[in-house]
C-alpha cells in the first residue's frame, strides 16, 4: 500500500509540475505564441526578401509606361519594375492516403516552425494581423506547397517561405505514410491587432 501511495503522489506532483509551467509561461508552446499562431519576428538588417526566394520565386520585369500628354509637351517614358509571381510547379502525383483537408488546423503538429520576417516594406505599408496559409505536406512531413489564403497580402511572400522551410510530424494512415493537407496561422505585429 505505500508503493501505490508513493506512486499516486507522484502522479500528483508531475501534474503540479506541468500545471505550474503552463502558467508560467502561457504563450509558448513549441516556439509559438498563445492560441497557436506562429509569431514573426523583425526583419533583420541586410535580409532581402527575393535573395531569400520570399514569396515563392517572385521575378522582377521592367515595364516601359509612356504617358500621351497635350500636344504642347513632350510624351514622357518611365521604367517601373513589377514583381510577378513566377508559376509553380504542381506537386507529383499521390496515390496513396491524404489526411486532413483545407479546414484542418496544423500549427501543433509541427516539429520546427520558421519565423516568418514582418519586412520594413510590410510595416511601412500599414500591414498586420493574422495570415492563414494552406499547406501540402508528404509522407516525410516536408511542405511541398504553400498558399497564403487570408491577410493582408504584403505578408502572404512571407508567410508562405515560412510555412515551406517549418517541418511536420510524419503523415500515417493505419501505419502507412499518407500525405496531410491543412493550414498554419501566422501572427505579424502585436498579438492586440
Amino acid at each position: 500500500m505505500p508503493q501505490m501511495e508513493n506512486l499516486l503522489l507522484r502522479f500528483v506532483l508531475l501534474i503540479s509540475l506541468a500545471v505550474f509551467a503552463a502558467a508560467v509561461q502561457p504563450s509558448l508552446v513549441y516556439g509559438q505564441a498563445a492560441g497557436g499562431a506562429i509569431a514573426a519576428i523583425d526583419e533583420p538588417s541586410g535580409y532581402s526578401a527575393a535573395a531569400a526566394g520570399g514569396g515563392g520565386g517572385a521575378a522582377a520585369t521592367t515595364v516601359e509606361r509612356v504617358r500621351k500628354s497635350s500636344a504642347r509637351t513632350a510624351s514622357r517614358t518611365s521604367k517601373t519594375t513589377v514583381r510577378r509571381p513566377a508559376p509553380r510547379p504542381k506537386p507529383a502525383k499521390w496515390d496513396g492516403f491524404v489526411v486532413g483537408d483545407k479546414y484542418t488546423f496544423l500549427n501543433f503538429e509541427v516539429i520546427s516552425a520558421a519565423k516568418p520576417y514582418h519586412t520594413r516594406e510590410a510595416k511601412a505599408g500599414g500591414a498586420s494581423g493574422l495570415v492563414q496559409v494552406e499547406v501540402l505536406i508528404d509522407q516525410h512531413g516536408k511542405v511541398i506547397d504553400a498558399r497564403a489564403r487570408t491577410g493582408n497580402k504584403l505578408l502572404h511572400p512571407e508567410a508562405e517561405r515560412a510555412a515551406m522551410e517549418s517541418k511536420f510530424n510524419k503523415p500515417s494512415v493505419y501505419g502507412k505514410p499518407a500525405r496531410a493537407v491543412g493550414f498554419l496561422v501566422y501572427r505579424f505585429g502585436p498579438a492586440e491587432d
